[in-house]
């Protein structure tokens, strides 16, 4: 992120401070509880958010070779995504064009070509079909059609987006243009935080039993983190102070923390050495990708969540630390391990009542569910949502 930005929102949250303010819409807003627990809702969203928009599903450091690969079922579409001889990442639906077996079994790994494992059919790292078993058999089979089946990928901020799903004619597959314009200026704030450069450290996988849409609820405003988190991270933050700026379909938000008031006496932040004030050091800078992705920048590593629909009551958080350089020592990973236990011990609390609401939606208790005008980027996210899966 640039300093000149930096700079402005470091003096938008002191002056919340001065006025007791924080940022807020006109008025107040409400979802109905259909929104989080009607199954055809889910299915538009499914098909309309998690097939035809760019998903981030990783991050490229897990794809440093040529070779190496990660599969991604979380989509809905079983994926394979593979960095190539050309240093390109590329994907594939990961099923044979034989008789439709899964190719690639393994989460990761590295491979100098993919081999179905019920009639081994093999493929190579650009997808081509490089081996048929008892090719005779196969009379006027085509190999340059019997590929696997490549679908959009490409990586900006170092991050691995698909669309999980066929190319439709003409659809270019490299959607580094694509990102460009989806991103706008969020591709260069997370490559000014690192992101670009970092690693992937303690990739984890966890089911919960809440709508996807719930998981992303309980982490857009800072309303909860008095109560909720008292005895845990709020004393670092303020009450309800925060900032939101949505960006096309996403938004960035910043939670201040208390050390923000250090910042006050420097009378012109943006012309000071950066090492005297860092927006990063006294705030928390939360990026909501749409539709389901976090990334929450912290003082010197960033945590990344990916919140999949597994159903309407049931979402999956694959998520990961990003660290400038892998850990090489044990002091290393336990400083790494001590910051994960921080972030995920909160994240325990927000799904906890996450969870008490999908519990409570089938009550009748509520037909819809209050915004305040502070949690406004909850109300657009689910603006973007309707707009995005529309009927």
């Amino acid at each position: 992120m640039h300093r000149d930005l930096q700079a402005a929102l470091v003096r938008r949250v002191l002056a919340h401070l001065e006025q007791r303010t924080t940022d807020a819409e006109a008025a107040p807003s409400t979802v109905p509880v259909a929104a989080y627990a009607d199954p055809a809702r889910l299915e538009r969203e499914r098909a309309r958010l998690f097939r035809d928009l760019p998903l981030a599903i990783g991050h490229a450091s897990q794809l440093p070779a040529p070779g190496d690969f990660i599969t991604h079922d979380a989509t809905g579409a079983p994926l394979l995504v593979v960095r190539t001889d050309d240093g390109a990442v590329a994907a594939y639906l990961n099923v044979c064009r034989h008789r439709g077996t899964r190719v690639e079994a393994a989460p990761c790994g590295q491979r100098k070509a993919f081999v179905c494992p019920y009639h081994a059919w093999s493929y190579g790292r650009d997808g081509r079909l490089l081996g048929v078993p008892h090719e005779d058999g196969f009379a006027g089979l085509d190999r340059d059609a019997r590929g696997l089946v490549r679908v959009p990928a490409g990586v900006a901020a170092g991050f691995v987006f698909v669309r999980p799903r066929p190319p439709a004619p003409g659809e270019a597959l490299d959607l580094g243009p694509e990102l460009a314009a989806w991103l706008g200026p969020l591709a260069a704030d997370l490559d000014g935080f690192g992101c670009a450069t970092s690693h992937v450290y303690d990739p984890r996988t966890q089911a919960r039993a809440l709508s996807w849409k719930l998981a992303i609820d309980v982490f857009l405003e800072s309303y909860h983190l008095r109560t909720t988190h008292r005895s845990t991270i709020y004393g670092m933050f303020f009450d309800n102070l925060g900032l939101v700026d949505p960006v096309g379909p996403h938004t960035r938000n910043v939670f201040p923390k208390r050390s923000i008031r250090e910042l006050a006496a420097l009378p012109d932040l943006a012309a000071r050495p950066e090492s005297e004030w860092s927006l990063r050091r006294h705030a928390n800078v939360l990026f909501h990708l749409f539709p389901n992705t976090l990334i929450l920048v912290q003082p010197d590593h960033a945590a990344v969540l990916h919140l999949w629909p597994d159903g309407p009551a049931r979402a999956v958080l694959t998520s990961y630390t990003l660290v400038l350089e892998p850990p090489a020592t044990d002091k290393a990973r336990a400083y790494w391990d001590a910051n994960n236990k921080i972030l995920y011990d909160a994240i325990a609390e927000d799904f906890q009542m996450g969870e008490s609401i999908q519990r409570g939606l089938a009550s009748g208790a509520n037909q819809e569910l209050v915004f305040g005008a502070f949690e406004h980027a909850l109300a657009h996210f689910h603006r973007q949502i309707e707009l995005h899966a529309a009927t």
